[in-house]
């Protein structure tokens, strides 16, 4: 018997095709979610117990994951450690960021940030100096500048610059120029900190701060 004619043939002749399902998108979706799980999984362990007492083991474990599986996401667990470097220099930025937009002198500005990056240290000093520690190894085998250092310059300048033009900071060097030297005293103390974990991190920023901002102050004529 032939099939029927009429508008029941039509429809079935121009019937959509079946949807396929976006297979790959979910996949991405779920391997992309686990990495985070992995990741933020290591820092709260790296931030409880230190980096180096924190095995690859313990991550996978408090993770629910084989140990495998958290190879066919990071390398090791350096890995994930040199990841959050890009996180500190974010942070630093806004920091720095934030003290571009209140209404302040420069060496105020300055000794500002110095206070806010020493308390947010003091806060998870043991993940931080890890992190940081990685962040000039990197900077050793690239031959780079620090990258902690580097986002923020263009910042520091900008800072610099505007209390040049309030009288606030001397003219006879470049806003550049000072920018840097802000950030290498700063630095100083960074990295006795790395060198030594008894130093006071937070009283040797400000000191240096402090120091700084006496030095770029207006010459006397």
């Amino acid at each position: 018997m032939m099939p029927p004619e009429g508008p029941h043939r039509a429809a079935d002749e121009f019937r959509s095709p079946p949807v396929k399902k976006n297979t790959t998108g979910r996949r991405e979706a779920r391997k992309t979610a686990l990495r985070e799980k992995i990741y933020e999984t290591a820092r709260e362990l790296f931030l409880t117990h230190g980096f180096e007492a924190t095995t690859i083991a313990q991550i996978a474990e408090a993770a629910d994951i084989a140990p495998a599986t958290f190879f066919n996401h990071f390398t090791n667990k350096s890995a994930v450690l040199h990841e959050m470097t890009g996180e500190i220099a974010e942070h630093l930025q806004a920091l720095v960021n934030q003290e571009l937009e209140r209404p302040a002198s420069a060496q105020e500005r300055i000794r500002g940030f110095a206070d806010a990056v020493g308390n947010d240290i003091a806060s998870a000093e043991g993940l931080a100096r890890d992190v940081l520690l990685e962040l000039v190894r990197t900077q050793i085998r690239q031959h780079q500048v620090a990258p902690h250092l580097a986002s923020v310059y263009e910042p520091f300048a900008r800072i610099v610059r505007e209390g040049q033009a309030a009288g606030e900071v001397r003219t006879d060097f470049d806003a550049r120029f000072l920018a840097e030297m802000v950030l290498g005293a700063l630095n100083v103390a960074f990295n006795r900190w790395m060198e030594d974990a008894e130093f006071p991190l937070q009283n040797g920023l400000l000191q240096a701060a402090d120091f700084i901002c006496q030095a770029i102050e207006p010459r006397a004529q």
